[in-house]
């Protein structure tokens, strides 16, 4: 995510899709920009093939479908009305198809959107978890996705946590959070999870202060080494002491100086504690969909998956290049 200059929005009308569109105005308040938004009407497969069996005088193609299509986009554009200034405000896209996912990823790969917006709850998604669609849209878009469940705004984002496992892939969140906490002002979190296996974690797994410091050196080394060795990110990183460490971020004209920490907690259950920790520290979550092995579609397992389902505030996915490659 190198700008923020065309968000796409999916909505199915629901209030959780209105939640997406407040999110995303308000982040164009911050960027520039526009916002389109995009409904996908199913097909009726079977119903087609029923009425043309039984000869009925009229089609969907031709009679059904464009009414469908002319209401709905009346619908797209009196919630872009309603809901985005018009300076931001951009197209009301309808699509068809039987997978909603897969056409708002179409539209949003051959459109070059640079960010998906959208609510973690649909019409019939259970009020804890994420919505199918979101999770789909996520798992495969090429693109960066940001999920929102409530209704807290990017302005009062204080402090984002990237979840990392320290491999190169996992890494590649830290640019995008960057990006997101130089506009927005806020700090950046690495948070590592030391899993704990077979036994329930007790106040003596706590690290002391000796081991985190070791931790953060060590930490900080990586990163450092990793964007040492990526120049275009123009990114670099400043330790004044052992505790305190700072990302200098350079974009066009504009640098930004965040505060950055290091975070290492323990437990059995990664994404619990990436959850639980973002929770009670952090307004938004930004995780990579591959870690170490790059082999799964997810980092550590299905850890970032999991965080993506369970966390109740904004995440923000984003895909390494090496592995669009690879699909």
């Amino acid at each position: 995510m190198k700008k923020l200059n065309r968000i796409l929005v999916p909505t199915d009308f629901s209030e959780g899709s209105r939640k997406a569109y407040a999110y995303a105005e308000s982040l164009l308040k911050v960027f520039g920009g526009t916002v389109d938004m995009v409904n996908v009407v199913p097909t009726i497969k079977y119903l087609h093939e029923s009425m043309k069996k039984v000869g009925y005088p009229f089609s969907l193609d031709q009679d059904v479908y464009p009414q469908i299509l002319e209401q709905t986009e009346e619908k797209i554009q009196a919630e872009l009305d309603k809901h985005i200034t018009e300076e931001h405000r951009g197209k009301a896209v309808v699509k068809i198809g039987r997978k909603a996912y897969e056409i708002i990823l179409e539209h949003a790969h051959k459109q070059k959107y640079d960010l998906i917006v959208m609510g973690a709850q649909g019409t019939h998604a259970d009020h804890i978890i994420r919505g199918h669609v979101t999770e789909k849209v996520i798992r495969f878009s090429r693109i960066p996705v940001l999920s929102v469940s409530g209704t807290v705004l990017p302005q009062s984002t204080e402090n984002i946590v990237v979840p990392t496992d320290f491999s190169d892939l996992s890494l590649r969140a830290i640019l995008p959070a960057a990006i997101m906490a130089g506009r927005l002002k806020s700090e950046i979190t690495l948070l590592n999870v030391k899993e704990l296996h077979g036994s329930e974690p007790d106040e003596n797994d706590d690290p002391d202060e000796q081991i985190l410091r070791k931790f953060r050196n060590k930490s900080f080394k990586k990163v450092e080494a990793f964007f040492a060795g990526k120049p275009k990110a123009r990114i670099e990183l400043e330790r004044r002491d052992d505790d305190n460490f700072f990302l200098q971020l350079q974009r066009g004209d504009d640098n930004y100086r965040i505060p950055m920490k290091f975070e290492q907690v323990r437990g059995i259950s990664a994404h619990y504690e990436i959850v639980d920790y973002a929770e009670e520290n952090a307004d938004m979550i930004v995780i990579a969909t591959h870690g170490r092995s790059g082999l799964s579609h997810m980092f550590m397992g299905s850890t970032a998956e999991k965080v993506v389902q369970w966390a109740k505030i904004p995440v923000l996915t984003t895909r390494p290049k090496e592995m669009i490659k690879k699909k």
